[in-house]
């Protein structure tokens, strides 16, 4: 499982150095791109070491001139990643699963909290030093595109939250 990760991880160093592309592309019967995809910012917040769920959150854009719809979501790192949503409806917030997402030509899409993010669903990895992981978006057209998704530990402050009240019952 680590190994996978890994492996994700040398394949994106090779595409970054050897001038692959990243974007999910056709060809037309000329060669011709239509559609580009870039994603930007994406990352997840550490969790504590028995965390099975995490979320994502990133940038997309279209750069292409045909709209693209993304249909399913993988990593490596973890067994199940979905397409969610917040939603609040008379003060009620609730996540509901999209199957798809459709992304517009020249459409940029916001993952961010409180609105659309990936849900990630039981960690395949041990080891809680990790700076990121690969995620992989697969198109309706059957394109994929590979990005890294950072972990972000706070500034000064451990990777989860410490209970503000541990320290009453330090002291029986």
């Amino acid at each position: 499982m680590n190994r996978e990760i890994v492996l994700g991880l040398l394949l994106s160093c090779f595409q970054v150095f050897s001038g692959w592309s990243f974007g999910a592309y056709n060809e037309d019967e000329y060669g011709s791109k239509i559609a580009e995809i870039k994603v930007t910012n994406a990352w997840t917040p550490a969790l504590p070491p028995t965390a099975k769920v995490s979320a994502g959150y990133f940038s997309i854009t279209n750069n292409g001139t045909e709209k693209l719809t993304i249909v399913n979501v993988t990593s490596p790192a973890y067994s199940d990643v979905e397409i969610h949503e917040t939603i609040v409806d008379q003060e009620i917030t609730r996540m509901s699963r999209l199957p798809e997402i459709d992304i517009n030509s020249k459409e940029k899409i916001l993952f961010a909290p409180g609105g659309k993010h990936l849900m990630f669903s039981d960690p395949q990895f041990e080891d809680n030093n990790l700076s990121g992981f690969i995620v992989t978006l697969t198109f309706s057209n059957g394109a994929q595109y590979h990005f890294s998704m950072d972990i972000k530990q706070r500034k000064n402050e451990p990777a989860w939250p410490i209970n503000p009240h541990a320290e009453h019952f330090m002291n029986n």
